[in-house]
């Protein structure tokens, strides 16, 4: 072998080591896709910003999350096909608007399992409860994987042309009703002609008068401005709606076990606050949406019994759609046995 190439050799040697080396870094960097449907300034939007956050500086910055807030990359059923596919990584995401995918991604939606934080905290955010045990599979079956929790909130009634006082004051009226199937029964029950839209639509439609009105929390309510179209408000708590943070499988499957762990431990903690925040604003929420002029109606006990019987009919007429055993534990669960 000459000198000429010996030296060439040796020179080309660390060169090589520096690309190969440099090659290996970038294949461990992720670069991650979050999305959901909430304006930024909820706490959800919030809480997305901060999971995204704590995995760039958990990692050291190795896995980056961009976040896509309010619809960007479309409505929740969009976002779970996306996740499904695993052509979109990481979502806070409503499950109970993915019923196209699998019918029981709306059993936690079920109408009057809970009407207070209190129960809502024993029965929703039990890892042993049949709520999360049944989201869980579902999501896992349909290549998603929950990774932490987020709360919704009660749902509640918003609309342009009158105070609902009782059931019957729903009778007639157009409302945007999430796409559920316990709930799209619930509200045809009374009397309502129900539309189902992606979520980003929605101001439009109350603005232009497409729908008369529409049904979800009154933090969200008030965060996305609906109220200035909606003159009444009526407290139903109709439905309690415990959200996911939610990772493809396919995501899963790319993640050592030690960031799958991170992942979940950052998910959770941030879902935690997450809930503390929202419960904090609901007061807040109504007292700035009264201000504004719109009329807030708390159900009297006999209106709010009238509407929990509507919505135990739609549990008898679900069952067979849920299964008796499901329907059976969740039961004993709301009575506390």
């Amino acid at each position: 072998m000459s000198l000429s190439t010996m030296s060439l050799r040796f020179f080309l040697f660390p060169l090589i080591f520096v690309f190969m080396a440099s090659g290996m870094a970038s294949a461990s960097e992720m670069r991650l896709r979050l999305a959901h449907v909430f304006p930024q300034n909820t706490t959800v939007g919030e809480a997305a910003d901060e999971f995204a956050k704590l995995i760039n500086e958990r990692t050291d910055g190795r896995i980056s999350v961009a976040v896509f807030p309010a619809g960007q990359l479309g409505g929740d059923e969009a976002i779970g096909r996306d996740l499904k596919r695993g052509s979109l990584d990481l979502a806070f995401v409503n499950p109970n608007s993915l019923v196209g995918l699998d019918p029981l991604f709306d059993f936690h939606i079920l109408p009057y399992i809970a009407t207070d934080y209190e129960t809502v905290d024993r029965i929703f955010y039990s890892p042993d409860g049949v709520i999360q045990k049944t989201l869980n599979d579902t999501l896992e079956r349909n290549g998603m994987k929950a990774i932490g929790y987020f709360e919704n909130d009660f749902r509640t009634i918003s609309n342009s042309e009158r105070e609902i006082t009782e059931v019957s004051d729903l009778d007639g009226l157009k409302l945007r009703v999430v796409p559920s199937q316990s709930l799209k029964m619930f509200f045809e029950q009374a009397g309502v002609n129900v539309v189902i839209l992606p979520f980003p639509e929605l101001f439009t439609a109350l603005q232009q008068g497409t729908v008369d009105g529409q049904e979800n929390g009154v933090i969200l309510t008030h965060l996305a401005q609906f109220f200035e179209t909606q003159p009444y408000v009526t407290i139903t708590n109709h439905s309690y709606v415990m959200s996911t943070i939610t990772a493809s499988q396919k995501l899963m499957g790319r993640l050592s076990e030690k960031d799958r762990a991170l992942f979940i431990e950052t998910a959770m903690e941030v879902g935690q606050r997450q809930v503390e925040a929202n419960r904090a604003m609901t007061e807040t929420a109504i007292a700035e949406m009264e201000e504004a002029g719109v009329k807030v109606t708390e159900l009297s006990p006999q209106a709010m019994a009238e509407f929990q019987k509507l919505g135990m009919q739609i549990w008898e007429k679900l069952t067979p759609v849920y299964g008796e055993e499901r329907i059976a534990e969740l039961r004993k669960e709301v009575e506390g046995n």
